[in-house]
């Protein structure tokens, strides 16, 4: 299992399904945010991904073999406890946006804003990611990507 963690292959597996899973996700949120209340869906949402999130735990520390967290855990800089804060901020707005603007556009804004940003945070080497430049070929991409955007939300 471990060998398979560590393959290239599955981590692109893994990535496909995840992005496909979250747009499933929104459509769900949405969809329970008009049959239960706006502030429902993402308590729903983060309590039933807890339940997920305790079991994958169990099994990587039990099963795997993965070391539980140590003392060194507090020293950790003070951004990387705000992941919580914003995947509920990514569940809001999707809540709000999806209505209004559709799966399609509001996830494309989204996927978008999400490459765009990744591109800064290499660049700058922020967050502890290694240093890659904002090339002329990734500006580029970007560029289309915001065409990308356009012609979704257009048509």
């Amino acid at each position: 299992m471990v060998d398979l963690l560590s393959n290239i292959a599955f981590a692109g597996f893994l990535l496909i399904t995840g992005g496909a899973a979250l747009s499933l996700q929104a459509g769900c949120n949405s969809k329970l945010a008009k049959q239960g209340g706006r502030t429902f869906a993402p308590v729903w949402s983060f309590a039933s991904g807890l339940v997920i999130c305790l079991i994958f735990f169990g099994i990587d520390t039990g099963a795997l073999g993965t070391p539980l967290p140590d003392a060194t855990v507090l020293h950790a800089p003070g951004y990387v406890w705000i992941g919580g804060i914003m995947g509920a901020y990514y569940i809001f707005a999707n809540l709000i946006a999806i209505p209004k603007l559709g799966a399609a556009t509001s996830l494309s804004i989204f996927v978008c804003s999400q490459v765009i940003m990744a591109c800064i945070i290499d660049h700058g080497g922020l967050l502890g990611v290694e240093q890659r430049d904002y090339s002329t070929w990734r500006i580029l991409a970007s560029f289309g990507l915001v065409f990308c955007v356009f012609v979704i939300s257009r048509y």
